[in-house]
C-alpha cells in the first residue's frame, strides 16, 4: 500500500481476467487486508488487456459442478461484489478493454468507475442463457434508472466507455493513455481526505435507497457528532484557521 492507497489487481491476463472461484476468493481476501491496513482508497484494476470479461465460460464447459458447488460459485460472486460495495473505503474501478458480465458487475460495485473511452461494457447474460449477478438489478438501476437498466440487461447492448460515462454507468471516461494518471489523481485526492467522514458518508449513501428521510437526517446528525469527537475534526478546524492543508490520521 502506498500513500494510504491499496491496489487490487484481477490477475488472470491470459484469460482476460475471467472470474473463477479462486479469483473471487482472492479478491475478498485482498479487500479484507486493505480494510485491516486502514487503506483510505482502493483501486480495483485488471491485468493485461482487459478489466474483466466476466465468467470463464471455458472453465464452465470443462467442469461439472454439483448443486452444492454451483451454490458456492454463485455466492462467491455475490459476496465479492458485496464486499466491494460495502468496503469501508471508497473503491475506484479502473476499466480498460472489456468489462463484461461479471466484470461489469464488479466495476459497478465500485464507488467510482473511471473508464477508457474505448472500453466496452455489456451485460450479455440473458443472451447466453444465464443471469446477472452482483446486485446489478439494484446498482445499475440506481445509476441509470430502472427503465434503462432493464433495457441494457434485456437487450445485452454494448456501451463504449464514453457512452457509459454519458449515461452514468461510469463516472468518467478519458482516452486510454490518460487512464492511469486520471485514476492516480482521483485516488490521491480521496486519500488526502479524512477517512472517518468518508466511511460514514459511503455507509449512509449505501443505505439511502431503503431508509426514510427522517432516518437519514438522524444518521447524518449521528455521523457529524461522531466526526466532531475525532482528532481529524480538530485538525481540520485548525488547518482551516491557519490556511493550510490538513494532515489527517484517521482518528
Amino acid at each position: 500500500m502506498d500513500d494510504h492507497i491499496a491496489r487490487i489487481r484481477l490477475d488472470r491476463p491470459e484469460r482476460l481476467n475471467a472470474v473463477t472461484p479462486a479469483l473471487y476468493e482472492s479478491l475478498e481476501s485482498r479487500l479484507e487486508q486493505a480494510a485491516a491496513d486502514d487503506a483510505r482508497v482502493v483501486i480495483l484494476e485488471g491485468a493485461g488487456r482487459a478489466f474483466c470479461v466476466g465468467a470463464d465460460m471455458k472453465n464452465h464447459g470443462e467442469v461439472q459442478r454439483s448443486t452444492e458447488e454451483r451454490q458456492e460459485y454463485v455466492w462467491n460472486a455475490q459476496n465479492a461484489c458485496e464486499e466491494v460495495q460495502t468496503h469501508p473505503a471508497p473503491v475506484v474501478a479502473k476499466v480498460h478493454g472489456y468489462a463484461i458480465g461479471a466484470g461489469a458487475e464488479l466495476a459497478l460495485s465500485a464507488d467510482f468507475v473511471i473508464t477508457a473511452s474505448d472500453a466496452e461494457f455489456r451485460f450479455p447474460e440473458v443472451s447466453i442463457g444465464t443471469y446477472v449477478g452482483g446486485g446489478i438489478t439494484y446498482t445499475l438501476a440506481r445509476r441509470v434508472g430502472q427503465a434503462r437498466a432493464k433495457e441494457l440487461v434485456l437487450s445485452a447492448a454494448t456501451l463504449d466507455g464514453a457512452e457509459a460515462a454519458s449515461e452514468g454507468v461510469a463516472t468518467t471516461a478519458v482516452p486510454d493513455p490518460d487512464l492511469d494518471e486520471t485514476v492516480a489523481e482521483l485516488a490521491s485526492s480521496l486519500a488526502s481526505h479524512a477517512p472517518i467522514p468518508m466511511q460514514l458518508a459511503k455507509s449512509n449513501f449505501n443505505r439511502a435507497g431503503d431508509a426514510t428521510r427522517d432516518e437519514l437526517i438522524d444518521a447524518e446528525a449521528e455521523a457529524l457528532l461522531q466526526c466532531m469527537a475525532t482528532a481529524d475534526w480538530e485538525e481540520g478546524v485548525e488547518a482551516f484557521a491557519e490556511d493550510r492543508d490538513p494532515t489527517f490520521v484517521g482518528e
